[in-house]
């Protein structure tokens, strides 16, 4: 009611100057939102990169044991096709260095694997922090479009014969020594 009686007193340009504001604040605070959407979306497409990061390198890493798996049958084969002991000497070497290798690369795959979970996961906090950001810097930027437009309407001046309310002082707004009787 107080609002109502507050924007009757302003003259029409304080008045379209008031509304401006309004719609301009309006407008930041959708600006705002529309901007966290973004970063929440970037967010969501962060983590999914990493997830699939992480299932390559899974994937990779059976490879390697898989591939490991042949190098060792392989050699055994060639072994005993050579005439030579094939759980033995050499070819046993050469399966124990293979079996080493490989798992110390499927090994590493892991690890690659858990980092490129984690990376994903930090980059996706880093956009939900930025999109939380957004939403507050939009909100503070309507509060002071809306506080910037309130001290212009008072610098304006009031409706002719109105009160200023930047001028106002307690005697013009109605003290006692005003309510004396007219005589």
């Amino acid at each position: 009611m107080a609002f109502a009686a507050a924007l009757g007193s302003l003259s029409t340009l304080q008045a379209v100057g008031a509304a401006a504001s309004a719609v301009s604040a309006i407008g930041q605070i959708q600006a705002g939102r529309q901007q966290a959407r973004a970063y929440e979306a970037q967010a969501k497409q962060a983590e999914l990169q990493g997830k699939q990061r992480e299932l390559q390198y899974r994937q990779q890493g059976v490879q390697i044991l898989r591939d490991t798996r042949q190098n060792i049958s392989t050699v055994t084969a060639r072994a005993a096709a050579g005439g030579l002991a094939p759980y033995s000497g050499t070819p046993d070497s050469l399966k124990l260095y293979a079996q080493a290798t490989g798992t110390e690369e499927s090994y590493l795959a892991r690890e690659n694997a858990e980092l490129a979970r984690v990376a994903g996961e930090i980059n996706s906090q880093q956009y939900q922090s930025a999109a939380s950001q957004a939403r507050r810097q939009g909100f503070m930027n309507a509060v002071g479009t809306i506080g910037g437009a309130a001290m212009q309407i008072g610098s304006i001046g009031g409706p002719s014969g109105g009160i200023n309310p930047s001028t106002a002082t307690a005697r013009s707004v109605g003290t006692p020594s005003m309510m004396q009787p007219v005589g």
